[in-house]
Formats: C-alpha cells, structure tokens, sequence
C-alpha cells in the first residue's frame, strides 16, 4: 500500500513509546505484512481514521446506530414509540440483576459546618 510523498518530500518525525506488548505486536503485523514498523503505524492510522464518525457534521454519526439493536435480546418491539417510558421507568430486574440508576450527586463546594 503505497502512497504519493507529500509535496516536496518532507515527512516528519515522531516519537512512539510502546509497553512490550504492543512493541510486539507491531514487530508481529510488520513481519507479517513485510511492511516497515512506520508504515504499519501510518497505515492503522489512516484506518482508525477513516473509521471515525465525522465530527463536523451534526449527526453524522447516526448511521452506525440505525440497526444497532437489531440483534440484541430482549429489545421491546415498542421501543422507539414508547422510548420515554423506557428510559424513565422504575428499576426492573434485567438477566437476575436490578438496575438503578445511581443516587444523584451533591453539588460541590464548601461544606457546611457540624454544629
């Protein structure tokens, strides 16, 4: 996977530190792949960019959720229409656990004195 240089050449140099475990695996992929370790990172870059949602337009990562409970158990049929009463329901048992939400926070800031 080549790739034109950039105008005049010039790249630019950057410093990566990697515990040994990813050391490793990128000594892996790059022999497996008979690519250089750089071009391996740039070319994982470039894919882990492109898979991003692009965040300048709003809503522009709806797509990767239309579909995304197609598959999960035990989605109600009704979920889109009745979301709200969902979303605000009472804590109900899910797969032998009760899910609450969690107690609401204090506001931060002085305490008040013990008396």
């Amino acid at each position: 996977m080549k790739r034109k240089p950039s105008p005049g050449g010039v790249r630019e140099p950057v410093q990566v530190y990697l515990d040994r475990p990813d050391r490793a695996l990128l000594e892996s992929v790059a022999a497996r792949t008979a690519l250089p370790r750089s071009e391996v990172l740039r070319v994982a870059l470039r894919r882990m960019a492109a898979e991003l949602p692009d965040a300048e337009r709003p809503g522009a990562s709806l797509g990767a959720l239309v579909g995304a409970l197609d598959q999960a158990r035990d989605v109600p049929r009704d979920l889109a229409a009745r979301h709200d009463a969902y979303l605000y329901a009472p804590a109900t048992p899910v797969g032998g656990h009760v899910h609450e939400a969690a107690p609401p926070r204090k506001p931060k800031g002085k305490r008040a004195r013990a008396k």
